[in-house]
């Protein structure tokens, strides 16, 4: 049991859920940098460590300088996998009392893909590829179809282009199939993409991006790299394409626009009113006893799993 440091809530565990890409490469201890200094950014590579970053819970104890909370809060903080965690209560979010717990939880990952697309800013009338359907690539198609953009969802497991057509996207396509090219083409009138987002951790993503996209197009890189890429991304073709090749990592600065505090409230509003759909992603629900083994399937390369929602209740 953790102690409650004045600025600090305690909170009891209700729902943790997994970000399968970050929680797996904890779990092989793969540092972000090539010198292995460094398992998370700017987080010193030390083992053994906790793992995890989503719980829903609910308030058990109030440090003595915190105001706005109360005991028996409910809420989310980015918090690792535990029966109780000890929080600064400035990472913690109120949640309201109509939104379901198993869609909360999720609340850090769904926002790594707000991010992407506040970065990528599509405009009305334009065409969103996501590349990479796991739970931040889903999240992504939610938005967009909230939003009111064309989408098309690539991946090859069919088990998530099934989720993708499910949560209404315009295409959903492998880019193994034989007539992958002449599907982008027809589904975007011969222009190509206006904006991809690739949340596939990997390389050869990030040149499909780029083959696809539009002339003046642009990518947004929202998946955690750990490979080399095998092509020049300003080599031919892709220079004379004109293209905008972005990143994205965390929240601007409080004060500004869409920082963490709106950012963050615009997302609970749109979950809380079935605005924004992430139920289809949610493959597993699960133990908290389940993690070790979830986590081995996880390993394995099993792909079909999605969103993992663990119980701690029990």
């Amino acid at each position: 049991m953790p102690t409650c440091a004045a600025t600090e809530l305690l909170v009891r565990a209700r729902v943790t859920a997994i970000s399968t890409g970050t929680e797996i490469r904890v779990f092989r201890l793969t540092p972000v940098d090539e010198a292995g200094k460094f398992l998370h950014a700017n987080v010193p590579f030390a083992v053994p460590t906790e793992n995890g970053y989503s719980m829903v819970g609910e308030v058990i104890a109030v440090g003595a300088t915190v105001t706005g909370f109360a005991i028996g809060d409910h809420v989310f903080v980015p918090a690792t996998h535990r029966h109780v965690a000890a929080i600064d209560a400035g990472l913690a979010i109120k949640l309201p009392p109509e939104l379901a717990d198993e869609q909360a939880v999720f609340l850090s990952i769904v926002e790594v893909a707000h991010l992407a697309l506040r970065r990528g800013n599509p405009t009305p009338g334009e065409t969103v590829a996501i590349i990479g359907l796991g739970v931040i690539g889903l999240s992504a198609l939610a938005y967009c179809k909230a939003f009111g953009f064309r989408t098309l969802a690539i991946d090859s497991v069919a088990t998530r282009l099934a989720i993708a057509q499910q949560m209404g996207a315009d295409l959903a396509i492998s880019p193994t199939a034989t007539d992958f090219q002449q599907q982008i083409s027809d589904a975007t009138g011969g222009y190509g993409v206006d904006l991809v987002v690739e949340a596939a951790s990997v390389w050869p993503a990030i040149q499909l991006g780029m083959e696809i996209a539009a002339k003046g197009g642009k990518i947004v890189v929202v998946a955690r790299h750990t490979d080399k890429p095998a092509f020049s991304p300003i080599g031919d073709p892709y220079l004379q394409k004109d293209l905008t090749l972005l990143v994205t990592y965390g929240h601007p600065p409080a004060g500004q626009r869409w920082d963490r505090q709106r950012s963050f409230g615009l997302t609970l509003e749109m979950l809380a009113k079935g605005r924004l759909d992430i139920a289809p992603l949610i493959t597993h629900r699960l133990s908290w006893r389940d993690l070790p083994a979830i986590y081995q399937r996880l390993e394995q390369g099993e792909r079909e799993i999605v969103g993992v929602v663990l119980d701690w209740r029990s």
